[in-house]
């Protein structure tokens, strides 16, 4: 009997989760809600989902009571504590998206549910699925570097996608959304606290929104692009028509995230820009974005180990660095190029090439894909798994990242982490 799985916010991610389900013979996608048309008429149209179980908001999804075995939950951050403590009360073993939620307290309420109800919960921290952060995680357990001293993680979010998704887009707002620390980087504090496999006891962390504002708009700009002297949008590479007509244009996010012209779905990109009642034609110094632009976090874990994660804007492409220290040697490598570099003290360096080795590095390097798998796998079967972290594991994370932003805000103020 197949897998029955539903989607609550049915997006670009929660598309994506669609896919693996009707590329599963084993699994059925049996009812889909959005509040977005167009993501509706999608999930009818090409993911087959009978008409009577597409629902236009989550109230009316769960008005249903259970009618499924489990939930992808997809919906915007703020809104994940009600649909996941909804969900679980109703009976859901839930995959929820990251963050798990906007605020500790929201994310609190979501654990206590979660021991309350006995549902399973499996936050999206994709990177420990990834064929890159396997290989890793394989290499510190055979030790090949020996005891793990000092981790430093780098995610270059780069200026193109900065633009799109923290000035521009959904997250650019920290009130509205969450800390970019949590939004970006909570799946950078996971994976470090499952490298390290140990917990962290004290952080503090600096950052700033330094360029992204209204007093560094080069002469000639206008609140949206289309309205720049010419001359002005040629020098600017945070220019909407640059970035989703040439960087974008592979995969463009204003058309997946079904942007809208005069309150109807467009898929031309010039229409969408040139409207000025649409925020990602406006101009990145004019939005009403606050969260950072840059960010530094410095950790200590048990064992006297230490880490640190760069986060920033300031890159050309968007991409995950990381350099392991141990007392046997190091290990450098960079997730775009999927390659590893093992620098042993007493032996010849060598290089691991996962192209050579693995098939599948579509998003996040193929850990999407292996993390939907673990999800069916815990829900039928239970097991356990290297890779799965638990709730509570998942949450250290994220308190990791309320912490670093208490501690940004306060200048660097060192805080105590255990809970």
């Amino acid at each position: 009997m197949k897998l029955k799985l539903a989607v609550l916010g049915f997006g670009s991610r929660g598309q994506m989760f669609a896919d693996f389900i009707r590329e599963d013979e084993n699994a059925q996608l049996v009812a889909a809600a959005d509040t977005v048309q167009v993501c509706r008429v999608a999930a009818r149209e090409k993911y087959g989902v009978p008409q009577e179980m597409i629902f236009d908001s989550a109230e009316s999804f769960f008005a249903q009571g259970k009618i499924a075995d489990a939930l992808f939950i997809c919906t915007q951050d703020k809104d994940h504590r009600e649909h996941a403590v909804r969900a679980m009360r109703l009976g859901y073993d839930i995959c929820l998206e990251k963050p798990a939620a906007a605020n500790w307290e929201d994310c609190l309420t979501i654990y206590r549910t979660q021991q309350e109800t006995g549902r399973k919960v499996l936050i999206c921290h994709v990177l420990r699925y990834s064929h890159f952060y396997q290989a890793i995680k394989k290499l510190l357990n055979e030790g090949a570097v020996g005891q793990i001293v000092n981790v430093g993680q780098t995610e270059n979010v780069a200026y193109w996608h900065a633009a799109h998704s923290y000035v521009r887009g959904a997250w650019r707002n920290a009130a509205q959304s969450s800390p970019m620390i949590l939004a970006k980087c909570c799946h950078d504090l996971d994976i470090l606290f499952w490298l390290i496999g140990k917990p962290c006891r004290t952080l503090t962390s600096f950052g700033a929104l330094n360029l992204f504002r209204a007093e560094n708009a080069p002469a000639g700009c206008a609140d949206y692009c289309v309205d720049c002297a010419e001359q002005t949008r040629a020098a600017c590479p945070f220019d909407a028509y640059k970035i989703y007509k040439d960087i974008y244009k592979a995969y463009n996010p204003i058309l997946g995230n079904n942007s809208l012209v005069r309150g109807k779905a467009s898929n031309d990109v010039d229409a969408i820009l040139s409207s000025r009642e649409n925020i990602f034609g406006r101009c990145v110094f004019r939005c009403d974005n606050d969260v950072v632009d840059h960010q530094e976090v410095g950790m200590l874990f048990e064992g006297n180990i230490t880490a640190q994660l760069t986060m920033t804007d300031f890159t050309k492409e968007c991409h995950r660095t990381i350099h392991v220290c141990g007392t046997a040697g190091e290990i450098v490598g960079d997730m775009e190029t999927n390659k590893i570099r093992v620098l042993p003290f007493l032996k010849e360096e060598y290089e691991i090439d996962l192209t050579k080795t693995c098939q599948d590095f579509s998003v996040h390097g193929g850990g999407d894909k292996m993390l939907y798998r673990d999800f069916c796998d815990y829900i039928t079967r239970g097991g356990q798994s290297e890779t799965r972290t638990t709730l509570k594991d998942s949450l250290m994370s994220h308190y990791m990242c309320f912490m670093a932003e208490k501690s940004r805000l306060s200048g660097g103020t060192p805080q105590d982490i255990r809970f």
